[in-house]
């Protein structure tokens, strides 16, 4: 079956200028609900204030040797059907490096550009974590999602907390097409096309992210002529959309780009 994109949440205002929103990873194929419904409104708040936001996951259907340029052509694709005139982009982590990997390929949909906690491409540390996640998922060891978790958050004092509640969440759906999702993240590094981004960019970072560090940040930015990067300080990868000023940032920036 061909690859595409099944479900679409919408956030804001209907009358708002529109912005794409790729999903972070464990994303399912199907819109969030219950407390991961919640979650993506309180992530979403800042953009979902000046914009109506289109949240979308990860394909369905993904062949295991799709490489990221190939996965950014889906939503290059889904941007084309949509909408007529080019649209604000975010993505957060996972979701962060499609959206870059977009913005390069396809730099006439995009008109602004938010990278949350992502970059140009994973740290080393960042790819030996997702290895094992991937090689945990294959084996269908549920340590997969308390392992990812742990990292994500970087805590000791709530690791405890954070292996437990990943240990009893659901299966993902369409496991298959994670795997690919995440190997093709593995392979990612688009730092040498950065510059052919030329959307208004901004780029949030976590000082503790452990995937997408800040000084890859700074490096990512440094090669997109139009970027500015927000450190949070003391911040994990999970943290960042957390930060008391994540909303405001985000909300301030697509506001100056509109």
């Amino acid at each position: 079956m061909t690859p595409g994109i099944l479900a679409t949440a919408t956030y804001g205002r209907v009358d708002a200028p529109p912005l794409l929103f790729i999903r972070a990873l464990p994303a399912e194929v199907a819109n969030p609900r219950g407390v991961d419904r919640i979650l993506e409104r309180l992530i979403l708040r800042g953009p979902a204030g000046v914009s109506r936001v289109h949240a979308v996951g990860r394909p369905a259907y993904l062949p295991t040797d799709f490489d990221m340029p190939e996965i950014a052509d889906i939503y290059a694709r889904y941007l084309r059907e949509h909408f007529d005139r080019p649209v604000a982009l975010m993505g957060l982590s996972t979701g962060a490096s499609v959206a870059l990997q977009l913005a390069a390929d396809h730099p006439a949909l995009v008109k602004s550009l938010v990278v949350a906690a992502g970059s140009g491409r994973l740290s080393a540390r960042g790819r030996a974590i997702q290895r094992r996640y991937v090689s945990l998922l294959t084996a269908a060891d549920r340590r997969a999602y308390a392992e990812l978790a742990s990292a994500t958050m970087n805590s000791r004092h709530f690791d405890g907390v954070v292996r437990l509640a990943s240990r009893i969440a659901p299966k993902p759906d369409d496991p298959e097409s994670l795997i690919a999702l995440v190997r093709a993240e593995d392979r990612y590094d688009m730092l040498g096309r950065a510059d052919r981004i030329t959307a208004p960019t901004l780029i949030l970072s976590g000082e503790r992210d452990v995937f997408y560090p800040p000084t890859l940040g700074r490096e990512t930015a440094e090669r997109i002529r139009r970027a500015s990067q927000i450190v949070y300080r003391g911040r994990a990868h999970g943290g960042v959309p957390l930060h008391p000023h994540f909303a405001r940032d985000i909300a301030g920036f697509l506001s100056a780009h509109a």
